[in-house]
């Protein structure tokens, strides 16, 4: 069955083997997700190697997308947890302390404009902290406010604070320069509070790696206030719930992710919904009903894709995450989305026939739509304008055939094109009888851009017996 939103599985210590990912990717995965928060570089050549090596034999390949730490400020790297209970003293500092009272907390120099009586929390609000003294060491004493466990390498927010530290920090450079030369589809740029920011990183790319897509993550406030122009000039954003509902009122969350997704599909760019989806999976076999009712919500929005985070990296039952996110998405595609995509401009003759080959897909209530397509550009049109068949998108080219494998709808298919188009279109009808097993004879919309890209070499009702 056909499953038009798309699953980003974040690899980790519970799924990082070749198995693993193939086990992942038969339940329902498109894409892997490498956090740089947590992933050395070993450990990312490591997972892009298994994903090439399955990739030579898969029909429909994985893309891979890295996620840069950015500037963030997590405690530090530490084999034991801190064991706190609630009304007890806890001090943040740059060095480890003694009998549960010192908390070592990387970049806590960074943090600016913090005061006495505000709140920092830990691990993604699990716990929260009320501040009852700052000394000039920049040592912050706080009484805890929950019970609960902290752990190395987890989340720190001031919420309302300033982080004075670049959103590509230097670590963030070494790591995609090692990316990228272990080859990767999309980088997701952590903590994009400006446009600014992403023209740093675009700039860094620029002589590296022109051809790979890059995603924003807005997470705190400020991001927020320059959403339009930061989404504007991204390929896509991330809806990163985890740090959003910590630096903004939680009970505005889902409001901010209906928000986000709209603006990514106004301006015609892809979407994700992060974090938490299936939490309590980490544990548990089977999802609450209303982490079902948020992942359908997502659906229900138009995002292009569902991202799991601790789910497979770190949980108990990785692969039945991905079963239920598949199978909730599937379920949830049989009703109408909120219609974002008709805020979407269509400003170029390339806008008005993707849409048109969708209209023309349902009025003739056609099977499905063949894409023939080199930079991806004709397809990624067609999924903006998210079309109920499949779109079977062919290509000639390894790096465009890992890119579709985020975009809504689309099949993502390799194909030796020719120079002659017939031959093209009756090896790209085989491929589907042999690939994916389609049977009978089907009716489908054919759009090609092989030769051009602005014209359309063809764009026809073919059919295939």
């Amino acid at each position: 069955m056909h499953k038009r939103t798309k699953i980003i599985t974040t690899v980790g210590p519970s799924t990082k083997s070749k198995e693993s990912i193939l086990n992942l990717y038969k339940n329902g995965m498109n894409v892997v997700r490498i956090n740089m928060s947590h992933a050395s570089h070993e450990d990312l050549k490591e997972i892009i190697g298994y994903v090439k090596s399955l990739n030579k034999s898969l029909n429909q390949s994985i893309g891979v997308m890295v996620d840069t730490q950015g500037p963030e400020i997590r405690t530090a790297k530490t084999s034991e947890s801190l064991h706190l209970k609630k009304g007890q003293e806890l001090v943040l500092s740059k060095q480890k302390g003694k009998n549960n009272k010192a908390l070592p907390v990387d970049n806590l120099k960074y943090v600016k404009g913090i005061k006495k009586g505000g709140k920092i929390s830990l691990d993604n609000g699990a716990i929260e902290l009320k501040i009852k003294n700052i000394d000039l060491s920049n040592n912050i004493t706080c009484e805890v406010l929950d019970s609960g466990v902290i752990a190395g390498k987890k989340h720190v927010n001031f919420p309302g604070a300033k982080i004075k530290l670049p959103t590509l920090t230097d670590k963030d450079k070494k790591d995609l320069d090692f990316a990228l030369e272990m080859g990767v589809d999309f980088i997701a740029l952590s903590f994009c509070r400006s446009k600014q920011d992403l023209l740093t990183l675009k700039k860094f790319l620029k002589d590296r790696a022109d051809n790979v897509e890059t995603f924003v993550k807005i997470e705190d406030q400020e991001g927020l206030s320059n959403l339009d122009e930061i989404v504007k000039n991204s390929d896509g954003v991330m809806v990163a719930r985890g740090d959003l509902g910590i630096e903004t009122d939680i009970t505005n969350l889902p409001y901010i992710q209906r928000k986000m997704i709209r603006v990514a599909a106004k301006h015609g760019k892809k979407s994700i919904v992060a974090t938490q989806l299936l939490e309590s999976m980490i544990k548990n076999p089977h999802p609450t009903r209303a982490e079902v009712s948020d992942v359908a919500n997502a659906v229900y929005e138009g995002t292009d894709a569902l991202m799991l985070s601790g789910e497979t990296s770190v949980g108990k039952y990785p692969f039945k995450c991905v079963e239920y996110i598949r199978d909730i998405a599937l379920n949830a595609e049989r009703s109408e989305t909120l219609q974002f995509q008709n805020g979407f401009k269509q400003e170029t003759d390339w806008h008005i026939l993707a849409a048109t080959t969708v209209k023309l897909s349902e009025k003739i209530n056609a099977d499905a739509i063949v894409v023939l397509t080199r930079s991806g550009f004709t397809a990624n049109l067609i999924s903006r304008a998210r079309p109920k068949v499949p779109v079977y998108a062919f290509t000639n080219s390894t790096s465009t055939q890992n890119k579709l494998s985020l975009s809504s709808s689309v099949e993502n298919l390799s194909l030796k094109f020719t120079k002659n188009h017939e031959k093209t279109i009756s090896a790209a009808f085989n491929a589907l009888k042999s690939k994916m097993k389609l049977k009978g004879r089907k009716k489908f919309v054919v759009i090609s851009g092989i030769f051009s890209e602005i014209y359309a070499d063809a764009i026809q009702v073919r059919f295939m017996d």
